[in-house]
This record gives structure tokens, sequence and C-alpha cells, in this order.
């Protein structure tokens, strides 16, 4: 059963793959937390929900990283 997210946890969530890069800095000031907030505190509170992200985000990009190393291979130039 997925548990009730806040709406800072949620926003952070949604930015960290987008307008953050993946960097949790940057995720937790565009979802609002203030500075004196602790990264490893959000991460240990959202640590399930980010790892879910992450297997999504890398199943959504994995055949094109593949593709690209593939292709170096055969062509070192691209």
């Amino acid at each position: 059963m997925a548990r009730t997210l806040t709406e800072k946890q949620q926003k952070l969530l949604a930015v960290l793959f987008d307008e953050a890069g993946g960097d949790i800095v940057t995720a937790k000031k565009l979802a609002g937390y203030s500075d004196a907030t602790s990264s490893t505190e959000v991460v240990n509170s959202l640590k399930e929900e980010i790892l879910d992200a992450t297997q999504t985000y890398m199943a959504r990009n994995a055949p094109k990283a593949a593709m690209s190393m593939v292709n170096a291979l055969y062509d070192p130039t691209e």
C-alpha cells in the first residue's frame, strides 16, 4: 500500500529526475524545503520512493544508453 506523501515530498520526487537533474540539493530547493533541512533526512524519509523512481528512470533510459554504447564501439566519433 502506497503511503501518503506531503506536498513537498511529492514535488521533490517530481523534480528530482527533471529540473534537478538528479541532484537532491537542487530538488530540495525546488520542492520548497528550507536550506536548514538535512539532505540525509530527506533522502532517508523518501528512500523507497527515490529507489523506485530511479529504477523507472533507468528502465526508461537503459535501451538508449545501450544503443549509444554499442554505436560508439563501431563509430568512436559518435
